[in-house]
């Protein structure tokens, strides 16, 4: 398993999906003698029902080319492994002792060979379907504490924490939010009423983490599009959170001031202070574990141009609610930046009727778009970076821009594979194209000088004539947040590798050359597994202590890693505790389950298509564009993701033949 970088850039590596695997074998009864096994015959009888199968994901050694399912010795309980065609013996019995706190040496593997069961050497490659001797049971005990989980935030990721928690039996925890309602600072107090989720809702939404739960069309009489705006997220967080019992649990208005640990085990104290009143004194509470999804959206990227009082015009931050879109009708914008916000203002500009839109910026990151980011989660293997660039292109081609010519992109001569590194996330749009194509758009790669009345003059010498001036230069994180974690050193996800304490936030960047999602929900829900784990478990700690890679402040706050972080975090606890990484591929297959639930290939290009159609005519009617441009058709087929899915699988196969 491992996580690739930028927050919406993931990239998991697993092997090929297992196949159903056949019945479990009735093993009749078993004779010891000097590591000898033998089993009598069968004898014709009906069988009990199966125990039910549990996919853990894990590959021992190699790549993943098979499946291995394991039944207990009393063959009521029953788990599925992923394994390389020569994986020996020993080293499913090393992961089993591992998880069950058996001695390795003491667990004997056992195979049907017709009517009869032999014992498996050391040497041999295990078996398809083996019978664990030794293991009683594939449970363990579940820690218990004496006091409260606290989660600190109630975002998606808060809500989800949650969720686990009432999964695994427990009730005893708290979530302290300082906003008056469930939804999180990004959705609540960042964005605006115009902003809609970039990628398809089939990734992103509470009920993703749980199997076999679909996103919800509607909410009463409102339906739930596939690209819900601010307040219709907004909904379905809260009414998820209603249905799930979590407003009774939950604290508003209430901020976290500082959390620091106490003598003894397993006890931590959280400051908590009232939103409207910080300068008051609060209360202490004591907890077990300090669960904190703290965000990395937290303020203004601050930037101010020479000759702002002679402008005259409109200049304004694009985020924090602060512009007021009515005033764009009819004039020319420069739109200052390029990242996923400014992409995203592009079609919220156009659609208060600005007259042309200049976006400006020091390098043109590369964006995305629908049909690539719903294609990444669908696909049931990551999809090489060189392919993801091939259907960039599609795109791309309507603005006469060569994506493998861009700053982010690494690649050979034969551009066999395509590395992928900038400091911002696919921001993602199809309209940002079309607007591109019909010049109601255009990048212009350099920065303002200075500023004269209803004038603009950059670095490289031109003038540009604009009324209004947005500010999309990004968010930044907030460093208070690791002083009032007491966060020193994030070793993992957790703060100064303290099991209990974990911290969870999508990096801001994308570093990948395989992508398996350009959302931040597959990211978050395949972190609740590992923060889970050593709640559960937590003498499993000592496996990964000083292993785990560690991230201290720099340019960022140390709570904010980068993909080089979280790449290394995910493969060292899936190698060094298997099923751990068992829980997290399970996690991470949800990904294409959800996505292909919630979005079927013909139906999603249909609407994509429909909707680039209901721009061009609204654009006609509202006179922005020329009747005589020859309108585009929609770039992309069924087809083509087809041609795209197979090679991205073929590309995987040939890797695991090498």
């Amino acid at each position: 398993l491992a996580q690739a970088a930028g927050g919406n850039a993931r990239c998991h590596e697993w092997g090929p999906p297992a196949a159903p695997a056949a019945a479990p074998v009735a093993i009749e009864a078993m004779v010891h003698e000097d590591n000898l096994y033998a089993l009598a015959p069968r004898q014709a009888r009906s069988r009990s029902p199966s125990p039910p199968k549990h996919a853990t994901g894990i590959v021992t050694q190699g790549k993943a080319t098979r499946t291995v399912e394991i039944l207990n010795e009393g063959g009521t309980e029953c788990i599925t492994i992923s394994a390389a065609a020569d994986t020996k013996t020993t080293e499913v019995c090393e992961i089993l002792s591992a998880f069950c706190s058996i001695d390795a040496d003491k667990i004997r593997l056992v195979k049907q060979v017709g009517s009869y069961a032999r014992q498996q050497s050391i040497f041999d490659e295990v078996a398809g379907r083996v019978t664990a001797l030794g293991v009683p049971s594939f449970s363990r005990p579940i820690q218990q504490y004496e006091h409260p989980a606290v989660i600190i935030g109630a975002g998606l990721g808060g809500i989800q924490t949650m969720m686990c928690l009432q999964k695994r039996g427990r009730s005893d925890f708290v979530c302290i939010e300082k906003l008056h309602d469930f939804g999180g600072f990004s959705w609540m107090v960042v964005a605006n009423k115009f902003t809609k989720l970039q990628t398809e809702k089939g990734t992103y939404y509470c009920d993703y983490i749980l199997p076999g739960v679909n996103p919800p069309d509607a909410y009463g009489d409102s339906p739930y599009p596939n690209w819900p705006s601010r307040d219709q997220l907004l909904r379905m967080f809260r009414e998820d959170a209603k249905r799930h019992g979590l407003y009774e649990f939950t604290r508003f208005n209430a901020i976290v001031s500082k959390v620091r640990p106490l003598p003894g085990k397993y006890k931590y104290s959280v400051s908590v202070i009232p939103e409207d009143k910080p300068n008051e004194g609060g209360e202490l509470i004591v907890a077990s574990q300090v669960f904190a999804w703290p965000g990395n959206l937290c303020k203004c990227n601050p930037i101010e141009f020479p000759g702002e009082d002679e402008f005259g015009g409109l200049i304004e931050y694009a985020s924090f609610g602060k512009m007021d879109y009515t005033k764009v009708a009819g004039k020319e914008t420069i739109l200052y930046g390029h990242g996923a916000f400014t992409i995203e203002n592009v079609r919220t500009l156009l659609e208060h009727r600005a007259k042309k839109v200049y976006v400006m910026c020091r390098k043109r990151n590369l964006c995305g778009m629908k049909v690539v980011s719903w294609m990444v989660a669908h696909c049931e293997v990551p999809m090489p970076g060189n392919i993801i660039l091939e259907a960039f292109q599609k795109m791309y081609d309507l603005v006469n821009f060569d994506v493998w010519s861009a700053h982010s992109v690494k690649t050979d001569a034969n551009r066999s594979f395509a590395h992928i590194s900038q400091k911002t996330v696919f921001g993602v749009t199809d309209i940002y194209f079309l607007a591109g194509y019909y010049g109601l758009m255009e990048v212009v790669v350099d920065e303002i000088k200075r500023l004269t009345h209803h004038c603009a003059h950059t670095k490289r010498g031109h003038k540009l004539p604009v009324e209004v001036i947005l500010k999309a230069v990004g968010t930044v994180p907030d460093f208070g947040k690791d002083k009032m974690l007491g966060l020193k050193e994030l070793h993992g996800l957790w703060v100064n590798g303290d099991p209990m304490r974990p911290v969870v936030c999508n990096a801001m960047y994308v570093e990948a050359r395989n992508f398996g999602s350009f959302s931040s929900g597959p990211g978050f829900a395949s972190s609740l597994p590992a923060i889970m784990w050593f709640v559960d478990y937590p003498g499993d700690w000592e496996v990964v202590r000083g292993k785990l890679p560690i991230n201290k402040a720099g340019e960022r706050p140390a709570y904010v890693p980068a993909g080089t972080h979280l790449t290394p975090t995910f493969a060292t606890l899936g190698a060094l505790l298997p099923m751990l990484g068992a829980a997290m591929g399970q996690m991470d297959a949800l990904k294409t389950e959800k996505q292909r639930a919630a979005h079927p290939p013909k139906k999603y290009i249909a609407e994509c298509r429909a909707e680039w159609e209901c721009y061009i005519r609204t654009f006609k009617k509202w006179g922005m564009i020329d009747d005589s441009k020859p309108e585009p058709p929609y770039p992309y087929t069924e087809e083509m993701v087809e041609e795209w899915f197979d090679r991205s699988v073929q590309a995987w196969v040939m890797r695991a033949q090498r």
